[in-house]
């Protein structure tokens, strides 16, 4: 898995264009918040010119916090890139936008007389 930031395609405001490996260009953002005494970031990738969209919310302790080093860990999780964030398996996937391209590929009718 990788990408590329694409400085050359417009985006929203707030956001950056990567292009994936696999060709689909998405758009991601990381936004955070302070919330009492942790700070809340909240990721979002969504590709463009459809409808697909995934989103991540993280909250972490401000004592040794590294916002930016987090939120690129967010980043790299909507776009479905290793982290070092101890996140199960199972989140990384429902997060990644990777995830979503998959699924949005196998949605449709199963070929009932083919699979039986």
């Amino acid at each position: 898995m990788s990408y590329v930031k694409r400085d050359d395609v417009p985006a929203g405001a707030g956001e950056t264009v990567v292009e994936l490996d696999t060709g689909e260009l998405v758009a991601v953002s990381c936004t955070r918040e302070a919330a009492g005494a942790r700070v809340r970031f909240h990721a979002r990738a969504r590709v463009l010119d459809t409808e697909l969209a995934t989103e991540y919310r993280h909250g972490a302790l401000i004592a040794g916090l590294d916002a930016d080093a987090i939120g690129l860990q967010c980043l790299l999780a909507v776009l479905g890139e290793p982290v070092t964030l101890p996140l199960a398996e199972r989140v990384l996937a429902e997060v990644s936008i990777r995830s979503q391209i998959s699924a949005a590929a196998l949605a449709g009718e199963v070929d009932a007389g083919a699979v039986l």
